[in-house]
């Protein structure tokens, strides 16, 4: 398997799994992050390698690992977010030949015990970095890396604020290609880009392929490929937010400098909207709510990868919280391939057609 639309700034790669791996430490470091997506295809190869009981992102990753599909990575960088991570990154440090491999630990707390440990933890890797580089990443180097991601996520918010109207000037598949595109570019020549695509006046907003459709929060585990929103978007939905690790949530991260960088990173990244590895359930549901609103939305779709027990776990409870608030919830479980998205149409369908329902 090939690895194919990478824009680098010809910097050495560092390959990434986790949203809670400060990416700005990386590039500091020299390396363009570089976010390791598996495939969408049916698993291979990966069951002699692991339990077939582990996720699908996992699995496809293992596959393409083994394949050397991998192999322009310098480096690999994974978080204790998961049984399933966990067992990638041994999987990975067995298998792969690959010249720097990390794991962060990432606290669940937001006590100041949980800010100190994961200023520490970040401390240890920005070492690690510095031993393999043999380079000393500097208060001012890594105050430009921070710089270039807070105007990363400045750009993806005035992009996604175009889906604001109804209809929305831009689809969610479209949105989710820009997504993509990022985790595989390097930031400053992304940057350049989204700022030429912000001078482009707006769409048609006419177009018939749009125009009435309910809109759509995507929620759950992380989707990795863009023909997932479009084939949502083709059963009738827009889809206008990805409450995604994946998507738009990626992007909603706020940080606020102070001369401790690390510790701002740190505190970042401890406070971001929380996944379901971070077991705040009421903060993740309050989150969901209030982009609700914002955005206008008819309806969620919650979906969750076969065998990711951390999002199935929370999956009654969190439809609970969101139905006590009068919101349209589906739950959906697929193994993430694009094989299964037809045994999923009839039930987003017939979803689409409650909503219309109501909107009559």
């Amino acid at each position: 398997m090939v690895v194919k639309g990478i824009k680098s700034s010809k910097k050495p790669m560092m390959g990434w799994v986790c949203t809670y791996t400060p990416l700005e430490l990386i590039y500091a470091a020299g390396f363009q992050p570089y976010r390791i997506f598996g495939h969408s295809n049916p698993v291979k190869n990966a069951d002699s390698y692991i339990h077939p009981n582990y996720c699908q992102f996992v699995k496809s990753t293992i596959d393409v690992a083994v394949e050397d599909g991998y192999n322009f990575l310098e480096g690999v960088t994974f978080v204790n977010s998961c049984d399933a991570m966990r067992r990638l990154h041994d999987v990975w440090k067995e298998y792969v030949p690959t010249k720097f491999i990390y794991i962060l630990d990432i606290p669940m707390g937001y006590s100041s015990l949980g800010l100190k440990y994961i200023r520490t933890e970040f401390e240890k890797f920005k070492i690690a970095l510095e031993n393999y580089t043999s380079n000393v990443i500097q208060e001012e180097v890594l105050e430009d890396a921070i710089d270039v991601f807070i105007e990363s996520r400045s750009l993806f918010h005035s992009v996604n604020t175009l889906r604001f109207k109804n209809p929305p000037l831009i689809i969610g598949s479209e949105i989710m290609e820009i997504t993509s595109e990022f985790f595989k570019s390097d930031p400053k020549i992304w940057n350049e880009q989204i700022k030429e695509k912000l001078t482009i006046s707006g769409r048609n907003t006419t177009r018939s392929d749009i125009i009435n459709k309910p809109r759509l929060i995507l929620s759950g585990s992380p989707i990795h490929d863009v023909n997932f929103i479009s084939f949502i978007e083709d059963c009738g939905f827009n889809v206008v937010y990805e409450d995604l690790c994946t998507g738009s949530k990626f992007f909603d991260i706020k940080i606020n400098k102070s001369n401790d960088l690390l510790s701002v990173l740190g505190e970042a990244y401890l406070n971001r909207v929380p996944c379901a590895r971070m077991m705040k359930i009421k903060d993740r549901a309050k989150n969901i709510l209030n982009i609700s609103k914002k955005y206008d939305a008819n309806g969620i779709i919650h979906h969750s990868l076969k065998f990711c027990d951390t999002y199935l776990y929370d999956v009654p409870r969190l439809k609970e919280l969101l139905i006590e608030k009068d919101l349209n919830v589906l739950f959906l479980e697929s193994d993430g391939s694009l094989g299964s998205l037809n045994q999923l149409k009839t039930r987003i369908e017939a979803f689409l057609e409650i909503i219309k329902s109501q909107m009559r």
